[in-house]
Protein backbone atom coordinates (compact mmCIF):
# COMPACT_ATOMS: atom_id res chain seq x y z
CA UNK A 1 0.00 0.00 0.00
CA UNK A 2 1.80 3.20 -0.68
CA UNK A 3 0.67 6.50 1.07
CA UNK A 4 -3.15 7.24 0.08
CA UNK A 5 -4.36 10.72 1.25
CA UNK A 6 -2.24 13.49 -0.06
CA UNK A 7 -3.82 16.14 2.24
CA UNK A 8 -2.47 14.38 5.32
CA UNK A 9 0.30 15.66 7.34
CA UNK A 10 3.37 14.23 5.94
CA UNK A 11 7.11 14.01 6.65
CA UNK A 12 9.74 13.60 4.18
CA UNK A 13 13.11 12.09 5.76
CA UNK A 14 15.87 13.10 3.83
CA UNK A 15 19.65 12.51 4.78
CA UNK A 16 22.07 15.43 5.65
CA UNK A 17 23.95 16.34 2.96
CA UNK A 18 27.07 16.67 5.18
CA UNK A 19 26.84 14.75 7.79
CA UNK A 20 25.72 10.91 7.12
CA UNK A 21 24.63 10.44 10.78
CA UNK A 22 22.18 13.08 10.27
CA UNK A 23 18.53 12.84 8.79
CA UNK A 24 16.13 15.58 9.06
CA UNK A 25 12.52 15.27 8.30
CA UNK A 26 10.57 18.21 6.25
CA UNK A 27 6.62 18.57 7.18
CA UNK A 28 4.20 19.14 5.14
CA UNK A 29 1.10 18.55 3.89
CA UNK A 30 0.94 16.05 0.88
CA UNK A 31 3.87 15.56 -1.24
CA UNK A 32 7.00 18.20 -0.20
CA UNK A 33 7.64 20.49 -2.86
CA UNK A 34 11.45 21.20 -1.89
CA UNK A 35 12.18 24.41 0.27
CA UNK A 36 10.78 24.02 3.56
CA UNK A 37 12.45 23.51 6.59
CA UNK A 38 13.10 20.80 8.96
CA UNK A 39 11.15 19.72 11.46
CA UNK A 40 12.63 16.91 13.28
CA UNK A 41 16.42 15.55 12.97
CA UNK A 42 17.50 12.43 14.19
CA UNK A 43 21.08 11.57 15.02
CA UNK A 44 22.95 8.55 15.33
CA UNK A 45 24.84 8.47 19.07
CA UNK A 46 27.50 6.55 20.78
CA UNK A 47 25.97 4.93 23.63
CA UNK A 48 27.98 2.16 25.81
CA UNK A 49 26.19 -1.45 26.09
CA UNK A 50 24.33 -0.91 22.50
CA UNK A 51 25.03 -1.26 19.08
CA UNK A 52 23.02 1.07 18.06
CA UNK A 53 21.40 4.42 19.55
CA UNK A 54 20.05 7.19 18.38
CA UNK A 55 18.08 10.41 19.27
CA UNK A 56 15.14 12.47 17.94
CA UNK A 57 15.39 16.33 18.25
CA UNK A 58 13.23 19.77 17.54
CA UNK A 59 15.06 21.26 14.89
CA UNK A 60 13.64 24.65 16.21
CA UNK A 61 14.04 24.61 19.90
CA UNK A 62 16.63 21.98 20.12
CA UNK A 63 15.33 19.92 22.74
CA UNK A 64 15.86 16.16 22.96
CA UNK A 65 12.44 14.55 22.24
CA UNK A 66 12.91 11.06 22.14
CA UNK A 67 16.01 8.38 21.51
CA UNK A 68 16.05 4.42 20.59
CA UNK A 69 18.49 1.93 20.87
CA UNK A 70 19.09 -1.77 20.48
CA UNK A 71 22.41 -4.45 21.71
CA UNK A 72 22.25 -5.75 18.27
CA UNK A 73 19.75 -5.83 15.13
CA UNK A 74 18.34 -9.30 16.23
CA UNK A 75 17.58 -8.53 19.78
CA UNK A 76 13.52 -8.98 20.45
CA UNK A 77 13.13 -6.17 22.53
CA UNK A 78 14.69 -2.82 22.22
CA UNK A 79 14.68 0.60 24.49
CA UNK A 80 12.63 2.92 23.40
CA UNK A 81 12.16 6.32 25.56
CA UNK A 82 10.41 9.87 25.87
CA UNK A 83 12.39 12.89 27.28
CA UNK A 84 11.16 16.02 29.08
CA UNK A 85 9.92 14.11 31.47
CA UNK A 86 11.86 10.96 31.25
CA UNK A 87 9.43 7.67 30.22
CA UNK A 88 10.24 4.35 29.06
CA UNK A 89 8.36 3.02 26.57
CA UNK A 90 8.23 -0.90 25.86
CA UNK A 91 9.05 -1.84 22.46
CA UNK A 92 8.97 -5.51 21.74
CA UNK A 93 8.92 -8.10 18.69
CA UNK A 94 5.12 -9.71 19.31
CA UNK A 95 4.93 -10.87 15.29
CA UNK A 96 5.20 -15.06 14.78
CA UNK A 97 6.39 -15.44 11.39
CA UNK A 98 5.17 -11.39 10.07
CA UNK A 99 7.40 -8.61 10.42
CA UNK A 100 5.62 -6.93 13.92
CA UNK A 101 6.46 -4.70 16.45
CA UNK A 102 4.47 -3.32 19.29
CA UNK A 103 5.10 -0.47 21.42
CA UNK A 104 2.15 0.65 24.59
CA UNK A 105 2.02 4.06 25.70
CA UNK A 106 -1.09 5.41 28.10
CA UNK A 107 -2.31 2.14 28.23
CA UNK A 108 -2.92 2.16 24.14
CA UNK A 109 -0.86 -0.92 21.65
CA UNK A 110 0.54 0.50 18.63
CA UNK A 111 1.68 -2.08 16.02
CA UNK A 112 3.79 -1.48 13.52
CA UNK A 113 3.53 -4.23 10.42
CA UNK A 114 5.38 -4.67 7.48
CA UNK A 115 5.05 -7.09 4.35
CA UNK A 116 8.55 -8.85 3.98
CA UNK A 117 8.29 -8.24 0.47
CA UNK A 118 7.35 -4.89 0.25
CA UNK A 119 8.30 -1.67 0.98
CA UNK A 120 4.63 -0.24 3.33
CA UNK A 121 4.46 0.10 7.02
CA UNK A 122 1.15 0.64 8.46
CA UNK A 123 0.84 1.37 12.45
CA UNK A 124 -2.76 0.88 14.04
CA UNK A 125 -3.86 0.94 17.37
CA UNK A 126 -5.53 -2.23 18.79
CA UNK A 127 -8.63 -2.16 20.03
CA UNK A 128 -9.78 -5.30 20.79
CA UNK A 129 -11.75 -6.73 20.47
CA UNK A 130 -12.94 -4.03 17.96
CA UNK A 131 -10.86 -3.79 14.68
CA UNK A 132 -7.76 -2.19 14.41
CA UNK A 133 -7.64 1.45 13.14
CA UNK A 134 -4.62 3.15 11.16
CA UNK A 135 -3.25 5.85 12.54
CA UNK A 136 0.43 6.19 10.67
CA UNK A 137 1.50 5.16 7.27
CA UNK A 138 4.99 5.09 5.64
CA UNK A 139 7.10 3.95 2.81
CA UNK A 140 10.90 3.32 2.35
CA UNK A 141 13.06 4.97 0.14
CA UNK A 142 12.61 3.52 -3.32
CA UNK A 143 14.98 4.54 -6.18
CA UNK A 144 14.64 8.53 -5.72
CA UNK A 145 11.86 9.12 -3.80
CA UNK A 146 12.95 9.72 -0.06
CA UNK A 147 11.39 8.27 2.53
CA UNK A 148 7.75 9.59 4.37
CA UNK A 149 5.75 9.21 6.83
CA UNK A 150 1.99 10.49 7.00
CA UNK A 151 0.02 10.72 10.36
CA UNK A 152 -4.30 10.28 10.37
CA UNK A 153 -4.96 12.77 12.38
CA UNK A 154 -8.70 12.19 10.82
CA UNK A 155 -8.49 8.66 12.96
CA UNK A 156 -6.59 9.72 16.03
CA UNK A 157 -9.16 12.29 16.91
CA UNK A 158 -12.06 9.66 16.66
CA UNK A 159 -10.44 8.14 19.80
CA UNK A 160 -9.56 11.55 21.92
CA UNK A 161 -10.98 9.94 25.16
CA UNK A 162 -7.84 7.09 24.48
CA UNK A 163 -5.42 9.27 22.92
CA UNK A 164 -4.47 12.49 25.57
CA UNK A 165 -1.02 13.68 24.79
CA UNK A 166 -1.26 13.41 20.50
CA UNK A 167 2.26 15.33 21.03
CA UNK A 168 3.41 12.44 22.07
CA UNK A 169 2.18 9.43 20.38
CA UNK A 170 3.35 11.85 17.16
CA UNK A 171 7.38 11.81 18.89
CA UNK A 172 6.76 8.12 19.23
CA UNK A 173 5.53 7.01 16.30
CA UNK A 174 8.59 9.05 14.15
CA UNK A 175 11.31 7.83 16.38
CA UNK A 176 9.92 3.78 16.50
CA UNK A 177 9.47 4.28 12.33
CA UNK A 178 13.14 5.59 12.28
CA UNK A 179 14.52 2.59 14.18
CA UNK A 180 12.82 0.51 12.16
CA UNK A 181 14.19 1.91 9.12
CA UNK A 182 17.86 1.94 10.61
CA UNK A 183 17.98 -2.02 11.82
CA UNK A 184 16.49 -2.87 8.49
CA UNK A 185 19.46 -0.35 6.74
CA UNK A 186 22.02 -2.37 9.02
CA UNK A 187 20.31 -6.06 8.19
CA UNK A 188 21.15 -4.94 4.54
CA UNK A 189 24.50 -3.06 5.35
CA UNK A 190 26.16 -6.52 6.93
CA UNK A 191 24.45 -8.96 4.40
CA UNK A 192 26.57 -6.89 1.87
CA UNK A 193 29.72 -6.74 3.90
CA UNK A 194 29.54 -10.69 4.34
CA UNK A 195 29.69 -11.15 0.80
CA UNK A 196 33.38 -10.34 0.25
CA UNK A 197 35.58 -11.44 -2.70
CA UNK A 198 35.39 -14.68 -3.84
CA UNK A 199 37.91 -17.26 -3.26
CA UNK A 200 39.81 -18.72 -6.15
CA UNK A 201 37.82 -21.36 -7.57
CA UNK A 202 39.76 -25.03 -7.51
CA UNK A 203 39.24 -27.70 -9.78
CA UNK A 204 36.88 -30.09 -8.25
CA UNK A 205 35.15 -33.06 -9.28
CA UNK A 206 31.42 -33.03 -11.07
CA UNK A 207 28.50 -31.65 -8.41
CA UNK A 208 25.36 -33.49 -8.47
CA UNK A 209 22.99 -31.00 -10.39
CA UNK A 210 20.76 -31.01 -7.01
CA UNK A 211 23.45 -29.84 -4.93
CA UNK A 212 24.77 -27.05 -7.51
CA UNK A 213 23.97 -23.09 -6.58
CA UNK A 214 21.26 -21.63 -8.84
CA UNK A 215 21.67 -18.87 -11.73
CA UNK A 216 21.55 -15.50 -10.46
CA UNK A 217 17.66 -14.78 -12.08
CA UNK A 218 16.48 -18.34 -10.59
CA UNK A 219 15.25 -19.32 -6.97
CA UNK A 220 14.92 -22.75 -5.69
CA UNK A 221 11.92 -23.41 -3.73
CA UNK A 222 12.38 -26.47 -1.43
CA UNK A 223 10.11 -28.36 1.34
CA UNK A 224 11.39 -26.22 4.35
CA UNK A 225 12.85 -23.05 2.74
CA UNK A 226 11.15 -19.49 3.56
CA UNK A 227 8.37 -18.70 1.16
CA UNK A 228 8.83 -15.05 2.15
CA UNK A 229 12.10 -14.53 0.88
CA UNK A 230 11.16 -16.03 -2.12
CA UNK A 231 8.69 -13.97 -2.99
CA UNK A 232 10.67 -10.92 -1.88
CA UNK A 233 13.34 -11.94 -4.37
CA UNK A 234 11.24 -12.72 -6.81
CA UNK A 235 10.02 -9.34 -6.50
CA UNK A 236 13.65 -7.45 -6.00
CA UNK A 237 14.50 -9.34 -9.28
CA UNK A 238 11.93 -8.31 -11.76
CA UNK A 239 12.52 -4.54 -10.81
CA UNK A 240 15.66 -4.76 -12.53
CA UNK A 241 14.64 -3.59 -16.06
CA UNK A 242 17.75 -5.55 -17.31
CA UNK A 243 15.58 -8.84 -16.26
CA UNK A 244 13.06 -9.50 -18.63
CA UNK A 245 12.38 -12.85 -16.41
CA UNK A 246 12.97 -15.32 -13.30
CA UNK A 247 12.84 -19.08 -13.05
CA UNK A 248 11.35 -20.73 -9.81
CA UNK A 249 13.04 -24.34 -9.71
CA UNK A 250 11.86 -27.19 -7.24
CA UNK A 251 14.01 -30.58 -7.42
CA UNK A 252 11.18 -32.63 -5.82
CA UNK A 253 7.55 -32.97 -6.23
CA UNK A 254 6.89 -31.78 -2.84
CA UNK A 255 8.01 -28.64 -3.16
CA UNK A 256 5.58 -28.13 -6.50
CA UNK A 257 2.79 -26.30 -4.36
CA UNK A 258 4.81 -24.02 -2.54
CA UNK A 259 6.51 -22.63 -5.71
CA UNK A 260 2.71 -22.10 -7.37
CA UNK A 261 2.31 -20.36 -4.15
CA UNK A 262 5.23 -18.07 -4.31
CA UNK A 263 4.63 -17.45 -8.29
CA UNK A 264 0.72 -16.71 -7.31
CA UNK A 265 2.28 -14.02 -4.67
CA UNK A 266 4.32 -12.41 -6.56
CA UNK A 267 1.38 -11.23 -9.10
CA UNK A 268 -0.81 -10.54 -6.62
CA UNK A 269 1.77 -7.94 -5.34
CA UNK A 270 2.62 -6.56 -8.75
CA UNK A 271 -1.60 -6.09 -9.42
CA UNK A 272 -1.56 -4.64 -6.20
CA UNK A 273 1.29 -2.09 -7.35
CA UNK A 274 -0.07 -1.29 -10.64
CA UNK A 275 2.44 -2.81 -12.54
CA UNK A 276 2.86 -4.74 -15.62
CA UNK A 277 1.30 -8.45 -15.48
CA UNK A 278 3.73 -11.08 -16.16
CA UNK A 279 3.28 -14.24 -18.45
CA UNK A 280 3.77 -17.48 -16.78
CA UNK A 281 4.89 -20.95 -18.50
CA UNK A 282 5.23 -23.71 -16.19
CA UNK A 283 7.51 -26.62 -17.63
CA UNK A 284 8.58 -30.04 -16.45
CA UNK A 285 11.85 -30.99 -16.69
CA UNK A 286 13.04 -34.51 -16.76
CA UNK A 287 16.05 -35.66 -14.69
CA UNK A 288 19.05 -36.06 -16.57
CA UNK A 289 21.79 -38.91 -15.84
CA UNK A 290 24.92 -37.59 -15.00
CA UNK A 291 28.20 -39.29 -15.81
CA UNK A 292 30.25 -41.43 -12.47
CA UNK A 293 33.71 -40.09 -12.55
CA UNK A 294 35.95 -42.16 -12.66
CA UNK A 295 38.12 -43.16 -9.70
CA UNK A 296 41.48 -45.09 -9.79
CA UNK A 297 41.17 -48.18 -7.76
CA UNK A 298 41.84 -52.35 -8.07
CA UNK A 299 38.74 -53.79 -9.98
CA UNK A 300 36.20 -54.32 -7.56
CA UNK A 301 33.96 -57.93 -8.61
CA UNK A 302 30.43 -57.58 -7.65
CA UNK A 303 29.58 -61.47 -5.89
CA UNK A 304 26.31 -60.45 -5.10
CA UNK A 305 23.08 -62.13 -6.49
CA UNK A 306 21.34 -59.52 -9.31
CA UNK A 307 18.38 -57.96 -8.74
CA UNK A 308 15.32 -59.01 -9.72
CA UNK A 309 13.62 -57.44 -12.86
CA UNK A 310 10.33 -55.81 -11.70
CA UNK A 311 7.55 -57.23 -13.60
CA UNK A 312 6.21 -54.96 -16.60
CA UNK A 313 2.40 -54.34 -15.23
CA UNK A 314 -0.86 -53.62 -17.79
CA UNK A 315 -1.78 -49.98 -15.81
CA UNK A 316 1.10 -47.82 -15.12
CA UNK A 317 0.20 -45.54 -12.16
CA UNK A 318 1.04 -41.47 -12.67
CA UNK A 319 3.61 -40.20 -10.86
CA UNK A 320 4.43 -36.44 -10.75
CA UNK A 321 7.24 -35.02 -12.44
CA UNK A 322 10.34 -34.53 -9.69
CA UNK A 323 11.32 -30.99 -11.19
CA UNK A 324 9.20 -28.34 -12.30
CA UNK A 325 10.51 -25.30 -14.06
CA UNK A 326 8.01 -21.93 -13.32
CA UNK A 327 9.00 -18.67 -15.95
CA UNK A 328 7.81 -15.37 -14.98
CA UNK A 329 8.78 -12.88 -17.92
CA UNK A 330 7.51 -9.78 -18.96
CA UNK A 331 7.83 -10.24 -22.10
CA UNK A 332 6.56 -13.03 -24.16
CA UNK A 333 8.43 -15.89 -25.00
CA UNK A 334 7.79 -17.60 -27.80
CA UNK A 335 9.37 -20.76 -27.15
CA UNK A 336 6.92 -22.10 -24.52
CA UNK A 337 4.56 -21.68 -26.72
CA UNK A 338 1.90 -24.76 -26.19
CA UNK A 339 1.40 -25.34 -30.33
CA UNK A 340 5.00 -24.68 -31.26
CA UNK A 341 6.14 -27.37 -28.42
CA UNK A 342 3.65 -29.47 -29.17
CA UNK A 343 4.99 -29.14 -32.85
CA UNK A 344 8.87 -30.31 -31.87
CA UNK A 345 8.08 -33.34 -29.31
CA UNK A 346 7.36 -36.69 -30.33
CA UNK A 347 4.51 -38.57 -30.48
CA UNK A 348 4.33 -41.57 -27.76
CA UNK A 349 3.24 -44.86 -29.10
CA UNK A 350 -0.55 -45.67 -27.22
CA UNK A 351 -1.67 -48.97 -26.34
CA UNK A 352 -4.25 -49.00 -29.31
CA UNK A 353 -1.29 -49.05 -31.90
CA UNK A 354 0.54 -52.26 -29.97
CA UNK A 355 -2.85 -53.99 -29.92
CA UNK A 356 -2.98 -53.21 -33.59
CA UNK A 357 0.57 -54.64 -34.10
CA UNK A 358 -0.70 -57.64 -32.31
CA UNK A 359 -3.71 -58.33 -34.25
CA UNK A 360 -1.92 -58.01 -37.11
CA UNK A 361 0.56 -60.72 -36.09
CA UNK A 362 -1.99 -62.97 -35.39
CA UNK A 363 -3.96 -62.29 -38.89
CA UNK A 364 -0.56 -62.57 -40.81
CA UNK A 365 -0.27 -66.32 -39.30
CA UNK A 366 -1.42 -69.66 -41.53
CA UNK A 367 -4.30 -71.94 -39.88
CA UNK A 368 -3.16 -74.64 -37.76
CA UNK A 369 -3.87 -78.12 -39.48
CA UNK A 370 -5.41 -80.59 -37.25
CA UNK A 371 -2.99 -83.53 -35.88
CA UNK A 372 -2.70 -86.66 -37.79
CA UNK A 373 -3.71 -89.81 -35.64
CA UNK A 374 -1.24 -90.84 -33.40
CA UNK A 375 0.61 -87.89 -33.32
CA UNK A 376 1.79 -85.64 -29.70
CA UNK A 377 -0.41 -82.66 -29.41
CA UNK A 378 1.99 -79.59 -29.28
CA UNK A 379 2.67 -78.53 -25.87
CA UNK A 380 1.75 -82.20 -24.22
CA UNK A 381 2.82 -85.94 -23.90
CA UNK A 382 -0.43 -87.25 -25.01
CA UNK A 383 -0.87 -89.10 -28.33
CA UNK A 384 -4.64 -88.47 -30.29
CA UNK A 385 -6.41 -91.76 -30.17
CA UNK A 386 -6.10 -94.23 -33.09
CA UNK A 387 -9.68 -94.63 -34.84
CA UNK A 388 -10.73 -98.66 -34.79
CA UNK A 389 -10.45 -100.19 -38.17
CA UNK A 390 -13.66 -100.34 -40.23
CA UNK A 391 -15.44 -103.56 -40.57
CA UNK A 392 -17.50 -104.35 -44.39
CA UNK A 393 -20.63 -104.05 -42.46
CA UNK A 394 -19.91 -100.74 -40.79
CA UNK A 395 -19.12 -99.81 -44.92
CA UNK A 396 -22.71 -100.74 -46.26
CA UNK A 397 -21.55 -103.48 -48.15
CA UNK A 398 -20.80 -101.75 -50.82
CA UNK A 399 -17.94 -101.80 -53.32
CA UNK A 400 -15.87 -98.76 -52.96
CA UNK A 401 -16.58 -99.54 -48.82
CA UNK A 402 -15.01 -103.05 -48.78
CA UNK A 403 -12.12 -101.89 -50.35
CA UNK A 404 -11.24 -99.23 -48.37
CA UNK A 405 -12.01 -101.07 -45.43
CA UNK A 406 -10.08 -103.43 -46.68
CA UNK A 407 -7.04 -100.85 -47.17
CA UNK A 408 -7.26 -99.33 -43.37
CA UNK A 409 -7.42 -102.84 -41.68
CA UNK A 410 -4.70 -104.65 -40.66
CA UNK A 411 -5.43 -107.90 -43.00
CA UNK A 412 -5.69 -105.72 -46.58
CA UNK A 413 -1.82 -104.10 -45.26
CA UNK A 414 -0.79 -108.04 -45.98
CA UNK A 415 -1.96 -107.81 -49.34
CA UNK A 416 -0.70 -104.18 -50.19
Amino acid sequence: MSLRDSSCYTLTINPHSADPAVVELVESFGPAKGGEEPRYARVKETQAGEGYSAALYDVVTGARLASAGYVVEKAKSRRLQLHGPDETIPFDFTGKINFEWTFVFQDNKYRWRRELYGKDYICTLDRKPDPSVEICLAREAYKRNPARLQILHYNIDRFTSDIKDVRGLETLLVTSLLCLLDAWEDRGSLTNAKSGPSPPIKESTPVDPALAKENPNEILVGTHTNMDDHVARAINLLEDPNILFIIIRTKSSDAHQRALQVSLAVKRFRHRENLSDLHQYIIEEEDTAQPVPSSKGPKVIDLNDPKPVPQPTSSKAWTPPTRMAIYLSTIVLPDFNPSRMASTSKEPAGNSRIQSNKMGEHAGKAPTKPPKPGQTLPGSTLKTPTPPPLTEADSGGSGCGSKSSLRNSTFGKLFR
